[in-house]
């Protein structure tokens, strides 16, 4: 149930099957004189609400609510000898992703792409088993073989050591063989065969190819269940793999809500797996800052953090990779002195623990490049960036996603040196990832955001304008209304429409960014300020009618656009924008932009794609 619309129109079949009208729903929900009601009522008008053919959101906001209504429907139909096969779990699942996305008219996923890795978690990424898929939780499973089977424990350890050395397809192609051997050996229920499987499904995800490594883990989790049952520990690292994928494939509700369970399941486990534990609670906080609670990431990373380290050791990548995100954690909530002091200590620890041509060590270089950019030394940063992009496109090919997004980071790192080359390497950027990703994914989004943020910084917003309307849309399709990131792009229209309309057109939009800026992020966070500076500029100085006697004012950003998305610190949630001091500045002459392409995206397959003005990294 891709859509409201159909949501709904499963409801009306699932009535029209079972023989239940509305009033006979009502009916069965009505409390009885005296007697204490059901937990569950319904009236006649919000049921036939619920049945009209329009797309908009189904219930209160409350999944229990809609449940009772299909048990009630169920019950209903069985009464009349109709009885209704209902997969709550799907109907849920449904409607768990359309209250995700609810918010915006015509929200559709692209399904015809298959959404690649994103740079957070390569190999030692945040979520742990750089050295096998089954590090420290089932260890046991995949690496002692019965005797006579030296061929299996011989692909089992070329599995762990391809791993180590970074070879994803080299791991993948032996877990193959592995899995092969180890069905036709020992049978699909052996908990080797699953154990073989498990680092197949793991390293298929790393070849970039997500959704396979979601439906590979998703059949792995349901066959665990099946044949060793729901407690054991390969069953249970499935459902942590599964959160993962769906977290790359950009799906970050439905990826915390599984983290979440993982991790209160774990914790009520008599034999609780302390390291399954840890990587839940470090999963479900990272999504939650996806999700867009960056403030409460922060503090719950920050907490975290001694017991990753302790877990794994300091110089594991996944303590590395741990340490990366907190400090992404803290640039998120507004500390980018923070930040970049703990990557620059960060980065020669990574090369000392795991060498310089680690993924780990690579994607905490390119953070720092950026970071350094953020923090005032351009110069500097831009070295730093060429230097890291060509290490990674040598080391990695200039396809894999840290090469794109240390090209990126490059990029921006350039824009005061060479603006016009900037610009044109931002939209190779966005068109690799809307090739590689899809259209609808949140980084594809944040990448062409990024293109439109630099084009207004330096030719002006008005050539961008459709673009940032655009993309106010297509952020709230892709992470929801009240995201950060959403809300940035918004404030980015706002300026464009500043700038090309004036104050009487503007204020409204920026009013509307600042309420939910306050909402969202707090009244002290360095974003809501800068919004709340600018609506108080706004007021002061262009008030219907005002006259500066300057002609229309004209609003320049500082070095730093207001609004870019930073991709350093992990997949397309942890980025952390660029912001910008915005001045007033009156009479001032404005540069004549050179010719450049049309400012939209790519042709794309019955869409068009615009883009708000930020800089993402």
């Amino acid at each position: 149930m891709e859509t409201w619309r159909h949501f709904r129109a499963e409801l009306a079949r699932l009535m029209r099957e079972g023989d239940v009208t509305v009033a006979q729903v009502v009916k069965a929900t009505r409390p009885a004189r005296d007697v204490p009601g059901p937990s569950f009522t319904i009236g006649r008008e919000t049921l036939y609400g619920y049945l009209r053919d329009r797309e908009a959101g189904v219930g209160n906001g409350d999944w229990h609510t809609v449940e009772a209504l299909l048990r009630r429907i169920d019950s209903l139909a069985r009464g009349k000898g109709r009885a209704l096969d209902i997969d709550y779990a799907h109907w849920e699942e449904s409607w768990q992703n359309l209250r995700d996305r609810q918010g915006t008219s015509g929200t559709r996923q692209d399904r015809e792409f298959t959404p690649r890795l994103s740079a957070d978690t390569w190999i030692g990424g945040w979520d742990g088993a750089a050295d096998a898929v089954l590090a420290c939780s089932s260890a046991q499973e995949f690496v002692v073989w019965p005797a006579g089977q030296e061929r299996l424990d011989a692909l089992a350890q070329a599995v762990t050591r391809l791993s180590a050395a970074c070879e994803p397809e080299l791991a993948r192609d032996a877990a193959a063989r592995l899995v092969a051997g180890a069905d036709a050996e020992l049978g699909e229920a052996s908990p080797k065969t699953l154990a073989a499987r498990h680092a197949l499904a793991f390293w298929t995800g790393h070849t970039q190819d997500v959704r396979r490594a979601l439906e590979l883990t998703t059949d792995l989790h349901a066959d665990c269940s099946r044949h060793l049952g729901p407690e054991h520990i390969l069953t249970r690292l499935a459902a942590l793999r599964r959160a993962l994928w769906l977290g790359h494939m950009g799906r970050w509700h439905e990826a915390n809500r599984l983290y979440a369970q993982t991790a209160r399941s774990e914790a009520a486990h008599p034999d609780r797996d302390r390291t399954l534990w840890l990587l839940a609670r470090w999963g479900m906080a990272r999504t939650g800052g996806r999700s867009g609670n960056w403030i409460h990431a922060h503090i719950e990373l920050d907490q975290l953090l001694p017991d990753m380290i302790t877990a794994f050791g300091p110089d594991d990548p996944a303590a590395l990779a741990a340490r990366h995100s907190h400090a992404w954690a803290a640039a998120r909530a507004g500390d980018h002195d923070t930040a970049c002091a703990l990557l620059t200590r960060l980065a020669d620890q990574a090369d000392a623990a795991v060498g310089p041509g680690h993924p780990t060590s690579l994607r905490i270089r390119i953070s720092l490049a950026y970071w350094a950019q953020r923090c005032g030394s351009a110069e500097d940063a831009l070295s730093m960036a060429t230097a890291v992009r060509k290490r990674c496109e040598a080391l990695l090919g200039p396809d894999h996603p840290l090469s794109t997004e240390a090209a990126e980071v490059e990029a921006l790192c350039r824009l005061d040196a060479d603006p016009d080359t900037a610009i044109d390497d931002l939209r190779d950027v966005a068109s690799r990832r809307e090739q590689h990703l899809g259209h609808g994914h949140p980084q594809t989004v944040q990448a062409w955001s990024n293109y439109a943020a630099v084009r207004a910084t330096i030719d002006g917003p008005l050539p961008v304008l459709g673009l940032f309307r655009d993309l106010a849309r297509d952020c709230a399709q892709a992470l929801g209304e009240d995201h950060p990131e959403t809300l940035r792009v918004r404030m980015n229209l706002a300026i464009a429409t500043l700038e090309t309309e004036g104050a009487v057109a503007a204020r409204p939009l920026c009013a509307r960014v600042v309420a939910s800026l306050r909402r969202v992020l707090g009244d002290e966070h360095p974003e809501t300020v800068l919004g709340r500076e600018l609506l108080q500029e706004i007021d002061r100085g262009e008030r219907p009618g005002t006259d500066t006697g300057h002609g229309p004012r004209r609003w320049v950003h500082s070095r730093h656009s207001y609004g870019t998305h930073g991709e350093g610190g992990g997949d397309g949630s942890d980025r952390a924008s660029v912001k910008c001091d915005i001045d007033p500045v009156c009479g001032r002459p404005t540069r004549t932009p050179a010719p450049r392409p049309p400012a939209t995206a790519p042709p794309r397959t019955g869409t068009r794609c615009c883009v708000p003005w930020r800089r993402c990294r």
